[in-house]
């Protein structure tokens, strides 16, 4: 009997074989269709799998959007190794197989069922009941058209078929781009998920993920960032490189393990719009000024200090920016390096593998090296050597987590360097804030609570009177677009040397600092207020209210 009677034959026994009153198939259909099934698979070397047998995990299944299942008729079995094993009936249908890898961006790997099981699967697994919930999301996203990169980009593109956990995905990842967010939190709370944004340094509730969606959302997270799905209990780290309206991102991925599932965390990296400069820094002419001539000598150490969030090497990268890179060598250790600079050698340090900012500063020595800038000093080692290299020849920048700059010299006195080499190598140490700067559209004058004014010190409304932004469309009516930074800039002078080998304490040496002309965080952000750049409110949240 020729393959295409005996083909013939097993769909008509498929099909008259149903037992209608039950819903359900015969034995002698099942044994039918099942050995139909074998029959194809041995025919073209594929998998055979009894999906009636398999266990299949809904967070898998789900990876496949529902149109193109009930269009297909096929349905996920498994992940594996950056592939998808999907289950069909006919596993040489290219176009079909093409379509899945377009709308997933997976590796596809076909393995053959029975048509009854597949369909029987796709009933259980995309029911009314199990997709009502994910329905009740909109999935916004429109494709952009963008040009190839010569590395491999995640691009976010969906169509018509497209899966609303894919299109939520992509979704979510564009609106925060557009609302210009650092960050974006998914967080799960009891049953649902909550996604925030962290907007101009404030987090903001944007979106309820359902519980039918949690674990599809993080297992499409893990998938573009090429994480281990089956792993649940272990933190992850990875990435995303995607190309959004003609610019690339990198999306920095972390996962963790809470009593509520998982936790999925993405800095958004803007790649190609790194212009910040020591002019949009918001640095005033004399500090402006200060930094210039810092940064022009020919050896010595800058400190940049603040706690995590304040922009610290986003100063950093900035003042690289307007050295010359041409008749110098300058070279960075940073984890992670963040931008990638013109004219800079950036090292990427790898703690796992036994790398330390220490161990990259001892190789980079023989790399004949004029500027050096280390991503943060955080312990004697890394401290001793970039001393040594600030009092050899070499200008070192880096950063420290202290509350103000004075207390970056009482840091590195706990680190154990002796005061005397302090005092030779520091030659200027800096602290800054980031401030939310009130929105240009919806800003209008008004009278802060007399409590928050006295407390930080006003005894006066400034020239042009106080003003907030009362909020809008255009900031989302936070009142705020945008923010600027406030710096405490401390230059090592004659004196300032003195008291530091006197080992004069930290209060001491800020009250000589200030008795000298240098401007506090707080007396620089109240500038602002005065400018009517900010509100006392802002300043408040961000900035102690600490007087002499």
């Amino acid at each position: 009997m020729s393959s295409e009677l005996k083909d013939n034959s097993f769909e008509d026994a498929s099909v008259n074989e149903v037992n209608t009153q039950q819903g359900v198939l015969t034995k002698d259909a099942r044994h039918l269709d099942e050995d139909k099934a074998r029959a194809i698979a041995k025919k073209h070397g594929v998998e055979f799998i009894r999906l009636s047998e398999v266990k299949l995990l809904p967070h898998i299944v789900r990876l496949l959007p529902q149109e193109l299942v009930t269009k297909y008729n096929v349905i996920a079995v498994r992940y594996e190794a950056d592939t998808l094993y999907v289950a069909m009936t006919n596993p040489v249908d290219l176009p079909t197989l093409d379509q899945i890898n377009l709308v997933t961006g997976f590796n596809i790997k076909p393995v053959v069922a029975a048509e009854k099981e597949i369909i029987k699967a796709i009933s259980e697994y995309y029911s009314a009941e199990q997709m009502t919930k994910q329905d009740l999301i909109d999935a916004r996203f429109d494709t952009e058209p963008t040009q190839e990169s010569a590395r491999k980009v995640e691009r976010l593109i969906v169509s018509n078929d497209a899966g609303q956990v894919v299109n939520l995905v992509n979704s979510i990842i564009r609106d925060a781009i557009d609302l210009l967010a650092s960050d974006i939190h998914f967080e799960p709370m009891g049953s649902e998920m909550f996604v925030r944004f962290r907007v101009d340094g404030i987090l903001h509730d944007c979106l309820t993920i359902p519980a039918a969606m949690k674990k599809e959302v993080i297992s499409r997270l893990k998938v573009l960032a090429k994480l281990d799905i089956t792993e649940k209990r272990r933190a992850q780290d990875g990435h995303i490189n995607l190309n959004y309206k003609e610019n690339d991102y990198d999306l920095r991925v972390s996962v963790i393990s809470t009593i509520n599932g998982e936790k999925a965390v993405l800095r958004i990296l803007d790649r190609t719009s790194m212009l910040i400069n020591l002019t949009t820094l918001g640095l005033e002419s004399i500090e402006k000024t200060l930094v210039e001539s810092v940064i022009a000598r020919p050896y010595g150490m800058i400190l940049i200090t603040g706690p995590t969030g304040s922009g610290k090497t986003t100063t950093l990268y900035a003042m690289l920016r307007s050295l010359d890179s041409i008749e110098r060598n300058i070279i960075t250790i940073e984890n992670p390096v963040e931008y990638q600079l013109n004219r800079i050698n950036q090292i990427q340090i790898d703690p796992p593998s036994g790398e330390t900012f220490a161990s990259a500063l001892r190789t980079i020595f023989r790399q004949d090296p004029d500027i050096i800038m280390i991503g943060e000093i955080r312990d004697l080692e890394t401290a001793e050597i970039a001393v040594q290299a600030a009092l050899t020849g070499h200008l070192v920048l880096s950063t420290l987590h202290t509350n103000d700059a004075v207390t970056a010299i009482t840091r590195l006195r706990e680190l154990g360097i002796p005061s005397f080499l302090i005092s030779s190598c520091v030659v200027m140490a800096e602290a800054q804030r980031l401030v939310r700067k009130i929105c240009p559209e919806c800003k209008e004058p008004y009278q802060p609570d007399p409590k928050t004014l006295k407390l930080l010190g006003i005894d006066e409304s400034p020239a042009g009177g106080f003003v907030h932004g009362k909020g809008c469309k255009y900031c989302y009516n936070t009142g705020f677009h945008g923010r600027e930074g406030v710096f405490e800039m401390l230059k090592i002078d004659t004196d300032i040397q003195n008291a530091i080998l006197a080992e004069k304490n930290a209060l001491e040496i800020k009250k000589m600092a200030v008795e000298k002309g240098m401007k506090t965080l707080l007396d620089s952000a109240l500038l602002k207020v005065s400018q009517g750049k900010t509100c006392v409110e802002e300043v408040k949240r961000v900035i102690a209210p600490e007087r002499f």
